[in-house]
């Protein structure tokens, strides 16, 4: 792949993994099996866990399929590489203040996953202008509605603010509110409102955990437009202009 021909976004916006792409036959099966699948997600998601987040979600999606990967989902891993090709001085950047506020931006895709019909989260952390903490993942349980899979990746990046606020507190005896963006106002609310409605009394108890993190105010949770929403790369394939928009949101620049 080092004379690969780059491409300007990570996964192709219009094809979408799933089960039905894996082999049927044993010769399907036979010749996927040399193809090095696995080394390659292993090799991308050093990467994605380390300096790139923008390739976190697209490598989370493929390390799905490590048992039953076929020729698509291969073909699906090598544009990443091309997407590197055309990227390498692409890094994360942090600008010197004196206040700089730690900031979390929570998203998820409802219902994005066509096998199972789960959600995908994706939340991600800022200090100095730059992401010091991102995660794109698959949601444990199926989400009635776009709310609740919104409230759920809140639940995920709550734990992390909590972590990092200590983690601040600890090295510059700071201990400073995180506020947490998200993109459903419903979502907002429901962290706020301690009463249960009909439609969301079924919400797992242990994402509710959001609202005392708010009373006690470890967090705020403020809304912010979908358009404006940095997290919205960690949770599903975009195009190439909000692709960038996104990246460059996170810190991401030429360097």
């Amino acid at each position: 792949m080092e004379e690969c021909k780059p491409v300007a976004t990570p996964a192709n916006a219009s094809i979408k993994l799933s089960k039905a792409m894996s082999p049927k036959t044993e010769e399907e099966r036979n010749s996927a099996s040399k193809l090095p699948f696995q080394n390659l997600v292993g090799s991308l998601m050093y990467l994605a866990v380390s300096t790139r987040p923008d390739i976190a979600h697209i490598v989370s999606v493929l390390s799905q399929f490590n048992t039953n990967y076929g020729s698509a989902h291969w073909v699906a891993a090598k544009r990443v590489l091309r997407y590197l090709k055309g990227t390498p001085n692409l890094g994360m950047t942090f600008t010197s203040t004196k206040n700089s506020t730690l900031e979390g931006f929570a998203d998820a895709d409802w219902g994005s996953n066509i096998d199972d019909r789960r959600s995908y989260t994706g939340f991600t952390f800022k200090l100095a202008n730059g992401a010091i903490s991102w995660e794109s993942r698959k949601q444990r349980t199926v989400a009635m509605s776009s709310t609740e899979a919104e409230y759920m990746a809140l639940s995920d990046s709550t734990k992390e603010a909590i972590h990092l606020k200590r983690l601040v507190r600890e090295i510059t005896g700071e201990d400073r509110t995180v506020i947490i963006y998200n993109d459903n106002q419903g979502a907002g609310k429901l962290s706020k409102n301690p009463i249960f409605h009909n439609r969301t009394k079924h919400v797992d108890i242990r994402h509710h955990f959001v609202r005392e993190a708010v009373e006690r105010k470890d967090i705020i949770i403020k809304y912010v437009s979908t358009e404006e929403m940095p997290a919205d790369v960690l949770t599903k394939r975009l195009s190439a202009t909000k692709h960038i928009h996104c990246i460059q949101n996170l810190g991401m620049k030429l360097i």
